[in-house]
């Protein structure tokens, strides 16, 4: 399977190299695919939280937050998808 990465999965791939957690970009996209999937599993479970997170993540890309440092509001959010 090939996949077109944009220049923003690019660069979240990586900042996850960076951090010496992984050692591979494969490494990387199947870690995520498996918390993908585990947190689909949880948002059948807490409606209310993936509808907030939504509201949170249309908020952020309407009115163009940023954290500083190139990161938005949709980084942080996903960043805490992780955990």
């Amino acid at each position: 399977m090939v996949l077109h990465l944009d220049s923003r999965a690019e660069r979240l791939i990586e900042e996850q190299l960076h951090t010496g957690r992984f050692h591979s970009p494969e490494e990387v996209v199947a870690r995520a695919l498996e918390a993908l999937a585990s947190g689909e599993s949880a948002h059948h479970n807490a409606p209310d939280q993936v509808l907030a997170v939504q509201d949170m993540m249309n908020f952020a890309d309407k009115h163009g937050l940023s954290l500083g440092n190139d990161l938005t509001i949709r980084d942080l959010i996903n960043e805490g998808r992780k955990y």
